[in-house]
């Protein structure tokens, strides 16, 4: 390879990580290459991450996939690898090489054969118990250390059970008491904040028990899983991380013709399509049903179609068959331009980055045409059988996330109907007059417990309206909550046209006078509405109650942050340093007084002394 730029890397291995079993010996190829590149004392702007990785078996062999996963995320992973076994002595022991380390992620790779469960046990209740609150302690232990988020593997199955169907069916058997201990330690993350379970008996099902387990290998090296396997299991590993790190996709973009439905709308009408009825209709419904569920989980759905926009939408209008509706799309663009120049118009109506999407087409010269004029959209390879659609795209974990929140939920239709704002704006043209119609409600609060796990998940997600990029574990959140030099606001938005949910955050922390602020980030779909005013007024009325003549704000720039450079300007505070890397340091006196901005009404919890209503 003569191109090392890690643009180029991270096509190569994307490429890898899109396959359903990606193959081992091209993933050491491309880890050699990644391995050059930093040689080179190159430099990428990519999100770095700090991954040991302790287990129960021999692992010398997971990193190279692992660095390649990471670098089809944008990752840039460096690995720090434990002994054969020694995960609980490194971890509960003093480890100067890991505590200098500093990981940011801890990867507890354990499997079936740590637990030393006999074929039958004498006291499951005590052991299951005892069991999980050893592994409470490890993640615990992980987690004062280094503020790190835990990965726990969870167990798969022996592959030979000498008790056979009574190793599940009796109360006392092995098979019965890992699914036990399985759903005991999903139930047991619930109240263990930067803690993710990675189900590895679902993996290892998915790719086949008997090619999971090599006993060769076992007895010769101590290593599982086989050595084929491991770009999958780094595959999932990395999608974990990801997740927390704000790297997985927002977005899922259709074609219509022959990926929706079988046949051209167009051409065959709407009693020509194929949709139910037979093997192939039946296939398209059932990808219809998986799209479903993905925006309900608030996976934003867009319509990207060559067509004319009456005959792309009949089906949803009027085919009995249709599982999603016109109200499941929040961008619908059916059109004769190219597939590219439509993705572009669906991310900026979306106020989205092209990262954020995901391309599916039946079509495999439109998906080659985009992933050579838009690398950042992911474009999985769909098979000429509709029946392999959910597989295809189930396979490249786009999605993954670690938690659900009501937020979530309503991500897909939030989007929905801020597109629907934007034509809103087009009717209306004036925008003082626009934003008087939207009768836009704001209500600012302070953190508190009930939207905890959503404030984190934002700060660990949001990219481009993020002044610090900061990440945090909920346990730092929390203590900022019932830090009384810590200054916490919130910021909801409904309007005419919906609830836009939790959108904004900041954090501020008090010192010598002044009011520093630490992390501040927004919803991109909210922009232009004035709630970064509002945000910025309410914490200089709050910085003067507690005697904070000065108000200091940084911006520190990452690869997705530059629609950000200049807010701080905008927002009328006063540029007092630049850095050589681009960093920047600007500072607003709290007297006089700003008011609040005009068109929207404010709900205030936050004790500054705000109008309930303006």
């Amino acid at each position: 390879m003569k191109d090392l730029t890690w643009q180029a890397l991270r096509q190569q291995a994307e490429g890898l990580r899109t396959q359903p079993n990606p193959i081992y010996r091209d993933c050491l190829a491309l880890d050699r290459q990644i391995n050059k590149w930093r040689k080179q004392q190159a430099t990428s702007q990519a999100p770095k991450a700090k991954i040991a990785l302790v287990g129960s078996s021999t692992l010398d062999f997971l990193p190279p996939a692992l660095r390649v996963m990471a670098c089809a995320l944008n990752i840039d992973a460096t690995i720090w690898t434990g002994d054969y076994g020694q995960f609980r002595q490194n971890l509960l022991q003093p480890s100067p090489a890991l505590d200098e380390f500093q990981p940011t992620v801890v990867i507890i790779a354990t499997e079936w054969r740590a637990l030393n469960l006999p074929d039958e046990s004498s006291a499951p209740d005590a052991w299951l118990a005892q069991t999980v609150a050893e592994y409470r302690a490890l993640w615990q232990a992980a987690r004062q250390r280094w503020g790190a988020l835990v990965i726990q593997h969870n167990f798969e199955q022996a592959p030979y059970q000498p008790y056979g169907y009574l190793s599940a069916a009796l109360p006392t058997g092995r098979a019965r008491l890992i699914q036990q201990l399985n759903l005991a330690l999903w139930q047991a993350v619930q109240t263990e904040p930067s803690v993710a379970i990675l189900d590895v008996a679902q993996i290892s099902g998915l790719y086949g028990k008997a090619k999971w387990h090599d006993p060769v290998l076992w007895h010769a090296a101590k290593q599982t899983p086989a050595h084929d396997a491991l770009p999958l299991l780094a595959k999932h590993q990395m999608s974990l991380i990801g997740a927390a790190m704000g790297q997985t996709r927002k977005c899922l973009v259709l074609d219509l013709d022959d990926t929706l439905w079988g046949g051209v709308i167009g051409e065959d009408g709407l009693a020509g399509i194929q949709l139910g009825g037979d093997a192939a209709g039946e296939a398209f419904v059932a990808f219809q049903h998986y799209v479903k569920s993905l925006k309900q989980r608030g996976i934003i759905l867009a319509v990207n179609s060559k067509n004319n926009e009456a005959d792309a939408k009949l089906p949803f209008q009027q085919h009995r068959d249709m599982v999603l509706t016109l109200d499941d799309i929040a961008v619908f663009v059916a059109n004769w331009q190219t597939k590219d120049d439509n993705l572009r118009q669906i991310a900026a109506t979306l106020n989205i980055g092209l990262d954020s999407l995901v391309f599916a087409d039946n079509n495999p010269v439109e998906r080659n045409w985009v992933r050579q004029q838009l690398p950042e959209v992911a474009v999985p390879e769909l098979p000429e059988d509709p029946a392999g659609y959910i597989a295809a795209l189930h396979d490249g974990l786009y999605f993954e996330t670690l938690s659900l929140t009501n937020e979530d939920r309503l991500r897909a239709d939030a989007y929905r109907d801020n597109a629907r704002r934007r034509a809103s704006l087009a009717n209306v043209g004036d925008i003082e007059a626009y934003l008087a119609s939207l009768e836009m409600q704001a209500e600012l609060r302070p953190f508190d417990e009930l939207d905890l796990s959503r404030i984190t998940q934002l700060i660990n997600k949001t990219n481009q309206f993020n002044l610090t990029t900061r990440r945090v574990t909920e346990a730092q959140v929390r203590e900022w909550m019932h830090d009384p030099n810590v200054y916490t606001q919130t910021i909801r938005l409904r309007d005419k046209f919906g609830d836009n949910g939790l959108i904004s955050v900041m954090v501020g922390t008090q010192s010598a006078g002044q009011m520093h602020i630490h992390l501040w980030l927004m919803s991109c779909r909210v922009l232009g509405r004035r709630v970064e005013e509002t945000a910025i007024v309410v914490l200089q009325r709050h910085a003067l109650d507690r005697a904070c003549y000065v108000v200091v704000g940084e911006y520190l720039p990452t690869a997705k942050n530059g629609m950000v450079a200049d807010l701080y300007d905008r927002m009328g505070f006063t540029l007092t340093e630049t850095r050589a890397d681009g960093s920047k340091r600007y500072t607003l006196d709290t007297l006089p007084m700003r008011e609040l901005p005009t068109g929207l009404q404010i709900g205030d919890h936050t004790g500054t002394g705000l109008p309930m209503v303006r």
